[in-house]
């Protein structure tokens, strides 16, 4: 198990290196001076190239990649890129920026509990739908939720989102009635009130297609001999589909989520950017307004470190399912 855990750990610190060098790369052509161009007295271009030079942002990408890395080891994210700078000579910043690790933490806690809720939705989903498409094949019910699983694979999230935004949202805050729209603040019932409705929204585009995979997983499971050998001892038909087939089905299930963690956390950006949750899109898309490269990347690094903590938990979950899944 130690040996296990440790090469988890290995490749997801490769994995986050590279995910964070690809992302400087990509946001390396930002210039975060933009605005200052407009100034054109002589302390206006002074400045600028100021700020130029106390941020490396005319060093080649690689070492200004290399210059942030070994920052964020010693001395965390660091601050925002500062244009604030003081009139006069000689030339100083007027503030070093805003600190960006207390805001990318509780992006990524809003994000992570999104992402978990929602994930939790279509296990639960997934498996009502699936098992009962299975027990009863070609029936209407079957080909009801066939035709919802092609329609909730067909609609983007954002425009699910949109949709319950204006109807469940909407009535609440006419009817003063529990669910919030917005980021949480409180404590953990206010969070279960701000992310309900976005988790939903995340969720209901992924419940149909994981059904239908379930439901394949699980006729396949009813097939096989230890389904008969239970069938035979006189076990009852909804224990032997609930106890042991759905058991053994959910264990690919979990696995081909983990698989596709990147897409889901993708889905739940657009969740947070249309309930304005405050999570990871939120703060991605202020700090692309702001055009700063080190903001950016340490979001989609904080991303892929989020990705790989729930892949490695999916992984785990798998192998309690079903012990037959080697630790690979």
């Amino acid at each position: 198990m130690g040996r296990y855990v440790l090469r988890r750990l290995v490749l997801t610190a490769a994995t986050v290196v590279a995910v964070s060098f690809l992302a400087f790369l990509a946001f390396s052509p930002l210039d975060p001076t933009g605005p200052m161009v407009l100034d054109t007295t002589p302390h206006g271009h002074a400045a600028r190239q100021f700020v130029l030079a106390h941020y490396h942002l005319k060093d080649d990408p690689v070492s200004r990649w290399w210059h942030w890395a070994t920052g964020v080891l010693h001395h965390g994210f660091g601050n925002t890129v500062s244009t604030d700078v003081a009139a006069g000579f000689p030339i100083r910043l007027r503030s070093e920026g805003q600190p960006i690790g207390p805001t990318l933490w509780h992006s990524m806690g809003i994000t992570a509990a999104l992402v978990g809720g929602a994930l939790l939705l279509v296990l639960i989903g997934s498996s009502l739908l699936g098992t009962s498409s299975a027990r009863r094949q070609r029936f209407r019910m079957d080909v009801s939720w066939r035709f919802l699983a092609y329609l909730g694979a067909a609609v983007p999230t954002f425009l699910i989102g949109d949709l319950l935004q204006r109807s469940l949202v909407g009535a609440a805050s006419q009817t003063d009635v529990w669910l919030e729209n917005g980021p949480p603040q409180g404590g953990a019932v206010d969070w279960v009130r701000h992310l309900t409705v976005p988790a939903v929204a995340l969720a209901l585009g992924l419940i149909g297609v994981y059904a239908r995979f379930l439901r394949s997983s699980v006729i396949v499971e009813l097939g096989q001999p230890y389904v008969v050998v239970a069938r035979a001892k006189g076990l009852s038909e909804r224990r032997v589909v609930h106890r042991h087939a759905l058991r053994a089905a959910l264990a690919p299930l979990v696995s081909l989520l983990s698989l596709e963690m990147g897409a889901v956390l993708g889905a739940s950006l657009a969740a947070d950017g249309v309930f304005h949750s405050g999570g990871l899109a939120s703060t991605f898309l202020a700090a692309l307004g702001d055009a700063d490269p080190f903001e950016l990347t340490a979001i989609v690094t904080v991303a892929a470190v989020l990705v790989c903590l729930f892949s490695f938990a999916g992984e785990a979950l798998a192998g309690a399912l079903d012990p037959r899944i080697g630790r690979a």
